[in-house]
């Protein structure tokens, strides 16, 4: 074995006194990153991140049961016959058509041009025409 010159040997200093500068400025970079980590506010320690990717994996599992349960009721749903129940026409009409109803009586409307014009029934309007009217007497 022969013993390395003195050129060698200085390159062989720069050499590893380049790595000593990278190895530097790497740890200098990443302290800073650590640093601003520790003072963003929104920043969560890896188990506390490790434990929100668990529970939304647990409620991505969730959404698909509750979605095969909705298509599942959804399907029950059509295979059965809707069953007409007794007085279904007698149903309370809620207080935006009944407004939207006035309203359009106020502006000189036809009874028909309204019901058309709702897309509800006529004898809907009819009847809160006669409420309406019921009212104002009493």
């Amino acid at each position: 074995m022969t013993r390395p010159s003195v050129n060698e040997l200085l390159k062989l200093v720069n050499l590893y006194k380049d790595i000593i500068e990278l190895v530097t400025k790497e740890n200098i970079r990443l302290y800073e990153e650590i640093k601003a980590i520790k003072f963003d506010k929104n920043a969560v320690s890896s188990k506390k991140y490790d434990d929100l990717l668990a529970n939304a994996e647990i409620l991505k599992l969730q959404l698909v049961e509750y979605r095969k349960l909705y298509f599942f009721e959804k399907k029950k749903a059509k295979e059965q016959p809707a069953q007409k129940l007794r007085g279904a026409d007698e149903t309370t009409q809620s207080d935006e058509l009944i407004y939207k109803i006035l309203n359009l009586k106020e502006q000189g409307l036809s009874v028909r041009t309204i019901a058309r014009e709702l897309n509800t029934p006529l004898g809907i309007v009819y009847k809160i025409f006669y409420e309406e009217k019921n009212i104002l007497k009493s």
